[in-house]
């Protein structure tokens, strides 16, 4: 019986002593495997500056990590801006600690696109078409392509059928291979296919992703640890050009930064 009660003491003080990781969200920008490996390298560099395991967590769809952050089972994430103004309104204790700094600007694109020998020549003719959508809390693959159709005079209502596929990798996808006549998806995934899609509309400037905290969760001495951590990453450094190979480094932000996204969200 002695020897019962040491050995529950001895997992009692075991309980009480471990940590729990830190956890870090990621939207599935693309499949899951991709994102896995792209934000590797830099979950390894945030665990060595915390000095506490930061275990990755890539989301099956964009809801899974904003209601994550939102109720504090994940502590920082890396979401789109219209996941980041979301999430901020449902809870101000969450905010953007840094945003990312592509070919030396804080902002990216959102483009229109459909197949390469397609008729369609701008928004204004996939009406009676089918349009694909990446997933519905997407930025640039979701609330600007529908903000730009309604600019040229395209409601939900006027399409065939909109699809969400998930991903921007998906909206490639279903584009090619016919599935839908056009779709919007972010900058990077435009460029790269640019030989087998053409453009219909690029949108203007958009504050580029941030990573945001739970400070609440997470602590007010960690998250500036955090935040100095991200900043202080070199140029070009392997963790961020990892993510994407056009990253430069993460600039300090707020949530102010995203106010041209609240106001479209307000449109919609």
């Amino acid at each position: 019986m002695k020897k019962f009660f040491l050995t529950l003491l001895m997992l009692l003080m075991m309980t009480v002593n471990t940590k729990a990781d830190i956890v870090f969200g990621v939207i599935p920008l693309e499949d899951k495997d991709v994102m896995t490996q792209k934000f590797t390298p830099l979950a390894h560099y945030l665990t060595t500056q915390l000095g506490e395991p930061v275990t990755l967590q890539v989301g099956k769809d964009y809801n899974e990590i904003e209601t994550g952050i939102s109720n504090g089972v994940i502590q920082l994430a890396y979401l789109g801006p219209a996941g980041a103004v979301k999430v901020n309104k449902q809870n101000p204790f969450i905010f953007p600690l840094v945003k990312v700094v592509k070919g030396g600007k804080p902002f990216y694109k959102s483009y229109v696109i459909a197949k390469k020998n397609s008729p369609l020549n701008s928004p204004s003719d996939i009406k009676g078409k089918v349009f694909a959508f990446g997933d519905k809390g997407s930025t640039s693959s979701y609330l600007v392509p529908r903000y730009l159709l309604a600019k040229n005079g395209v409601t939900l209502d006027d399409l065939q059928e909109h699809v969400l596929t998930g991903s921007h990798s998906n909206v490639i996808r279903a584009v090619l291979e016919g599935r839908a006549a056009a779709g919007g998806v972010k900058e990077s995934v435009a460029l790269k296919n640019k030989d087998k899609v053409k453009f219909l509309e690029i949108s203007n400037p958009i504050p580029n992703f941030p990573i945001c905290v739970n400070v609440k969760a997470l602590g007010k001495e960690k998250a500036k640890k955090l935040q100095q951590a991200l900043v202080s990453l070199p140029e070009k450094s392997a963790e961020i050009t990892g993510i994407n190979k056009k990253y430069d480094k993460f600039a300090k932000a707020t949530i102010t930064d995203y106010q041209i996204i609240e106001a479209i969200m307000k449109q919609q």
